[in-house]
């Protein structure tokens, strides 16, 4: 996937999550590898999705629906290094009758490293999405 040129820019996302890098995210030539970026893309996800739609309780035995990763892609645009933070910037790309699409981005230094789409399903609702799900998600979409 190549990224559309407005992913690149932190301007097009409505939320950001700090995560500070460790020594154990660095590969042989002393770069951020690629596992670290799927656990920096998880760690955001889950931070937005919890606050977002989950009113900060991931605990599914207080809902009456599942939500489930059905799809994830990552490009890879720069090389990240250790030491400095990286910002992850999430924002909402599409919502479906049951489903969304989240759009991130990491950033170190102010330069985009990685990109990243995923998308969510709601499952055991026949109706689609709750309304309150949908308001929330509509209301931190990306600006591309």
């Amino acid at each position: 996937m190549k990224p559309e040129p407005a992913r690149l820019l932190e301007s097009a996302y409505p939320e950001f999550i700090r995560i500070t890098t460790r020594f154990g995210d660095m590969d042989i030539n002393g770069h951020l590898n690629n596992v670290a970026f799927a656990q920096f893309f998880e760690d955001a996800r889950v931070t937005f999705n919890r606050t977002l739609i989950f009113d900060g309780d991931l605990h599914p035995s207080k809902r009456d629906y599942r939500v489930l990763v059905a799809s994830v892609a990552i490009a890879y645009v720069r090389e990240g290094y250790y030491g400095p933070d990286v910002t992850v910037g999430v924002g909402v790309k599409r919502i479906g009758r049951s489903s969304f699409e989240i759009g991130a981005a990491v950033f170190q230094d102010g330069h985009c490293l990685a990109v990243h789409d995923c998308t969510i399903v709601y499952k055991g609702v026949s109706e689609g999405m709750p309304a309150r799900a949908r308001d929330a998600l509509a209301s931190r979409m990306l600006t591309l």
